[in-house]
Parts: C-alpha cells; structure tokens; sequence
C-alpha cells in the first residue's frame, strides 16, 4: 500500500483556482478553465498510483471510472435523471438510493469462560466492552480523546458496491459517513461532514480494475479520512485545553479574592 502522502501545496493552490472560479462563474469559459487547472493540480498533487486517477469533463472531480464521454458515474446520473424529468412522455421517476445499506453486524462468538468472568464482575466487563467498542474507530488522543466519550464524532469511510449509470458494469463506490459514539456503541448518522473535494483519492472505480489495485485505492481513501480525523481532533483537543486552562484561571482568581476579607479586621 502506497504510503506517499498528496502534495499540500499543490492542494493550496487547487482550492485557490477553485475559487476563483467560483467568483468568474463555474460554467462560463474562464470558470471551466480554472476548474481543470486546478484538477490538473489535484492529480499532480496525488502523485503516481497504480490505480486509475481521471478527471471527469462535467464537474472536473477526481474519479477512477469515466463514460464513453468523460463523465464520472455521479455526473451521468444526474443528466439521466433531468432528461428523465424533462421527458413530457415519462412516467414516474425511480431515484434509487445508492447509499451503502448498513450491515448487521453478527453476534460475537464469546467463548464461556468470558461469560463466566462477566457474570462475577460485570462492572469490570462493562467497562472493557465500553473501551473495545471506543477502540473500534478511535486511536486514543490520535483521532479521539483518550476515554470513551458519549457524543464524540468522527468520520468513518464506507464502501459499497453499485451498477454503473451506463449499465458497463459494476462500480465500487467510497464515501463517509459521520458516527457519533453513544450507549456504549457506534451509531451511524444521516450525513457527512466531509466533502468530495475534502478527499484527493477517487471515491469510485470500476469492479473489474485487479484486488491490488482496489485495495490500494481503498487503503488510500481510508487513510485520507484519518488524516481528517486527525485534524478534527487536534484542533478540538487545543480548544479543550485553551478552555481548562481559562476554567482553572478563573477558578484561583475567585479563589483568592474569596480570601481577601481575611484580611480585614473589623477592629
């Protein structure tokens, strides 16, 4: 697995040209020139992969699988479905979800000197079952706080497995989703935090590319993630202490005020 992390700089600059796109207007002649100068910088910043790295021609998004006309899969369902809705002789429009459908998870085979040992100390048994779930998704103090803590959130990356919108065949599709940590256990929330452009790696590819090529991809577009998570919490982890430290300040400051009446003799 590729371990070469995207160029920042080269990312600096792509958001840049985004933008400035965006204030020349994104479909006019010069805000489609700054937005595939800024693709062309994206791939540069990705680096050499031995997966398929594309730009598609309608929204200049990284992607691994393109139409015959340079569209990526999102971009060719979205046309489908206008000229689906647009089509005075059309019946009902099916939208399909194409969101990855959660998965039971199997009930764990816990062998029965385990379920002994819980029942003489349940409190104990608890509390590890608490930190095995926490540890599931979180490092400690990496991409999380150290304990389990009810309400903490994170991004967590998905993959799923869709028909292509030109029916070519089968896509594996990346994507997020945000969990929030609650009851002791994961619980997957109805949105993301991160966007496509948040994320270098393509998020979609054709079934048919080699395992290898797929697994780098997939360990590529988890470890994209991870870094946000990292962020997240090291720039939430800084704000827990400014705002201890400003707590615990505020704290001797009463305190020794409190004990200035002490002074006073009321003779």
């Amino acid at each position: 697995m590729s371990s070469a992390t995207p160029n920042r700089d080269l990312l600096v600059e792509a958001n840049r040209l985004e933008a400035a796109a965006i204030e020349a207007g994104e479909e006019g002649a010069t805000g489609r020139q700054l937005r595939g100068q800024a693709a062309a910088l994206r791939v540069h910043a990705l680096g050499e992969r031995v997966y398929p790295v594309l730009v598609c021609r309608a929204c200049f998004q990284l992607t691994g699988w393109l139409d015959g006309d340079g569209r990526c899969d999102s971009c060719l369902r979205r046309v489908q479905r206008q000229a689906a809705y647009s089509d005075p002789h059309g019946g009902w429009v099916r939208v399909e979800d194409e969101r990855a459908q959660p998965l039971r998870p199997k009930p764990a085979n816990v062998p029965l000197r385990s379920r002994l040992a819980a029942l003489r100390h349940p409190r104990e048994a608890h509390r590890r079952a608490l930190v095995a779930a926490w540890m599931a998704h979180v490092r400690p103090d990496e991409t999380g706080p150290i304990d389990p803590e009810d309400g903490y959130e994170l991004e967590i990356a998905k993959r799923n497995e869709l028909d292509a919108a030109d029916g070519s065949g089968k896509l594996v599709r990346f994507h997020t989703s945000s969990y929030r940590f609650s009851n002791g256990d994961w619980a997957e929330l109805d949105s993301t935090t991160i966007s496509r452009r948040d994320l270098v790696v393509p998020p979609e590819f054709p079934a048919s590319l080699p395992t290898e090529q797929l697994l780098e991809a997939w360990g590529d577009y988890k470890a994209a993630v991870d870094a946000i998570n990292r962020t997240a919490w090291s720039e939430q982890s800084e704000r827990r202490e400014q705002q201890r430290q400003a707590q615990a300040a505020h704290e001797d400051t009463v305190r020794e005020q409190r004990d200035v009446i002490q002074l006073l003799d009321e003779n």
